[in-house]
């Protein structure tokens, strides 16, 4: 689409992006039609067939500004069909025009290619993912090129007939995996990268989640003690075992980043996804019930962000540690990002676009917990509503320029056929529950439902930690 979709794009730029990623599926469609109309319609009405789908699509991208030459080049080899089938002429030459279609345009996509103008690239308005329009250029070139072959040497027999249709389908699939799934290692997430100096990294090892677990107590233990004052004195290795403790819950549902200077871990930050049954830690410590979210979209949330004193200034240390998470959520289709923070962070989220959830922060309750006592405030990023509508704010201006721009495409592409599909709704109002605020995302309204204080067996069961002493702090996950 474009090169990160949350980044550079103006808000009015979103629901053309979605007409473009609407029109290529349109455009994939009206080819598999036309060629099984010419195949399997009577002779004298095919052509005319195809040519109308051909000409009606041209007029629907005259409508959204575009002029693919394929659709130009098809319109017009329907109709000289058309007219030709309705002459005195010889119909031997038939099995030549076959070859002749599918060679015509392997040589208009080559030549496109070699100009630097995949054909293909036309679907992404002004801009595009280079490496995934090449792909699917060539793609599509080596598929027209074989189809044309097996036209001239397979006719009469029917293989002229299905080998080519067959290839065209293969085109189809691939041009839609790769859109919409994968084109490679090359196109995913980095797990290690550098920004500013500083080295980026996916904690996979358990050295590398020791140190996490190090680090992100030694950046939080002066910050505690700062906000406690002489009320208690914190213990960084408290914060360690507090951390694996609850790590240990959440070792196949969670991933951790590390960031080091100089070899050095310098800071961290860890991104929760939901689990089935304990749903996120956020919803057992700030008793907020998600089901509203979770209606409509995939939630996760972003936790242990920790940065030792010495770098807290850095420039590229608080992009490059958002980077890692909003890259993962993308991955995996997540909608909605969510965060319990501590009050002193709330700025750093504020920075990058989350928004508290509640007017005023409650205090951690949790007597386990090495947080206990401090005030802590709910916060979410709609990161989907960002995403789709091509937002320039929060998140843009914090991460302009560094989001993998293949993951950021192909996510937006997923939400447009979602919300083509119609199935990206906002649930209603409860009056069961009391509401402590309702902020307006994508232009409708998303209240916080809370369940009463009371209530130890909420949301069904869905949450409870305290007994598994998952206490969590800091973030406070």
């Amino acid at each position: 689409m474009i090169a990160t979709l949350v980044d550079t794009a103006m808000p009015s730029r979103g629901p053309r992006l979605r007409a473009m990623v609407g029109l290529m599926l349109l455009s994939l469609a009206v080819m598999l039609v036309s060629i099984l109309t010419l195949y399997l319609a009577p002779l004298g009405v095919a052509p005319f067939i195809a040519a109308s789908l051909y000409a009606g699509l041209w007029m629907h991208e005259r409508r959204l500004g575009v002029a693919p030459p394929i659709t130009r080049v098809m319109t017009v080899f329907h109709l000289v069909l058309a007219w030709v089938v309705h002459r005195d002429i010889e119909l031997s030459w038939i099995a030549w025009f076959s070859p002749m279609v599918y060679w015509t345009l392997a040589a208009l996509i080559f030549v496109l290619l070699a100009t630097g103008r995949p054909f293909t690239a036309v679907y992404a308005g002004d801009a595009s993912y280079p490496p995934l329009h090449r792909a699917m250029s060539l793609t599509w070139g080596a598929l027209h090129l074989a189809a044309g072959f097996a036209a001239l040497l397979l006719a009469p027999g029917p293989g002229f007939l299905y080998v080519p249709f067959g290839l065209m389908v293969l085109g189809a699939f691939a041009t839609i995996w790769m859109s919409f799934v994968s084109i490679g290692p090359a196109g995913g997430r980095r797990a290690r990268f550098e920004i500013g100096g500083l080295s980026f990294r996916e904690a996979v090892s358990g050295e590398d989640r020791a140190a996490f677990h190090d680090v992100i107590a030694e950046a939080y233990r002066a910050d505690l003690q700062s906000a406690l004052g002489m009320r208690r004195k914190i213990d960084a290795a408290a914060i360690v075992r507090e951390h694996r403790i609850t790590g240990r819950h959440w070792e196949n549902d969670s991933l951790q980043f590390l960031v080091s200077a100089g070899g050095r871990p310098v800071g961290g930050i860890c991104i929760f996804f939901d689990h089935a049954r304990r749903g996120l830690p956020i919803e057992g410590e700030a008793r907020v019930d998600l089901t509203p979210w979770r209606r409509m979209g995939r939630v996760a949330e972003v936790g242990r962000l920790g940065i030792v004193r010495r770098y807290r200034f850095s420039p590229a240390i608080l992009k490059g540690l958002f980077k890692c998470v909003v890259e993962a959520a993308a991955e995996r289709r997540i909608h909605f990002m969510f965060n319990d923070s501590f009050e002193f962070q709330a700025p750093m989220y504020e920075r990058i676009g989350f928004t508290a959830l509640r007017d005023e922060p409650y205090v951690s309750s949790h007597e386990h917990s090495t947080g206990y006592g401090l005030e802590v405030r709910p916060m979410m990023m709609d990161l989907a509503g960002m995403v789709r509508t091509g937002g320039d704010s929060g998140i843009a201006s914090e991460l302009r320029g560094i989001l993998a721009p293949y993951v950021m495409e192909r996510f937006f592409k997923q939400l447009a056929v979602r919300e083509m599909a119609g199935r990206f709704f906002v649930p209603g109002h409860d009056p069961r529950h009391v509401l402590s605020n309702t902020l307006g995302f994508g232009g409708a309204n998303c209240s916080i439902v809370m369940e009463p204080a009371g209530d130890p067996g909420w949301a069904n069961g869905r949450v409870s930690r305290s007994s598994d002493h998952e206490s969590e702090f800091g973030d406070t996950t």
